[in-house]
C-alpha cells in the first residue's frame, strides 16, 4: 500500500453547549394549533354554512387543547385543573357541556359527509368530462391524420 494514500486520523471536536432553545414537539404543535384556532375561527365562522356549530366545536377544541398542553410555560397545575373543570370534559360537571360538544361533533360530521358526497360527485363529473374530451380529441386526431395522408397520397 502507498503511504501517501492513507486516510488521515480523525479529529474530535469538543462538545459545545446547546445554542438553540429546546422545544418539545408537543409544545410547539399545541402552540401552533392554539394560534390557528385563535386567529382562524372568526374568519371561518362567517364563511361556513354551519358557522355556529363550527364555532362551538372550535371553542371546545381550544379549551381541550389548553387542558392537554398548557400554552405558556409559566402556567401552573392549578390553572390546568381550572381549565379542565371549565371545559366541560369531565363527567362530574353535570351541566351537559360534554353532551353539547358531542351533538356539535355529530352535526359537524354530518356536514362533513355532505361535503364529501358533493366532492365525490364533482370528481365523477370531472372524470366524465375528461373522458369525453379525450374521446373527441382522439377522433379529431384520426380525422386529421387521415386527411393529411390522403393529401400526401394525391401529391
Amino acid at each position: 500500500m502507498d503511504p501517501n494514500n492513507r486516510i488521515p486520523s480523525l479529529t474530535i471536536t469538543p462538545t459545545v453547549p446547546r445554542q438553540t432553545p429546546r422545544n418539545d414537539f408537543g409544545t410547539v404543535l399545541a402552540h401552533a394549533a392554539h394560534e390557528v384556532v385563535r386567529s382562524g375561527a372568526g374568519m371561518v365562522g362567517g364563511m361556513v354554512p354551519a358557522g355556529p356549530i363550527l364555532s362551538a366545536a372550535v371553542s371546545s377544541a381550544k379549551t381541550a387543547l389548553a387542558t392537554v398542553v398548557p400554552i405558556t410555560s409559566t402556567s401552573s397545575a392549578a390553572s390546568a385543573s381550572t381549565a379542565a373543570a371549565s371545559s366541560g370534559l369531565g363527567a362530574t360537571t353535570g351541566n351537559g357541556d360534554a353532551w353539547d360538544l358531542l351533538e356539535a361533533q355529530k352535526a359537524l360530521s354530518a356536514e362533513g359527509q355532505k361535503f364529501n358526497v358533493a366532492y365525490l360527485q364533482l370528481q365523477n363529473e370531472m372524470q366524465r368530462e375528461s373522458r369525453e374530451h379525450n374521446a373527441v380529441s382522439n377522433i379529431m386526431k384520426v380525422r386529421h391524420d387521415s386527411a393529411k395522408a390522403a393529401i400526401n397520397n394525391i401529391r
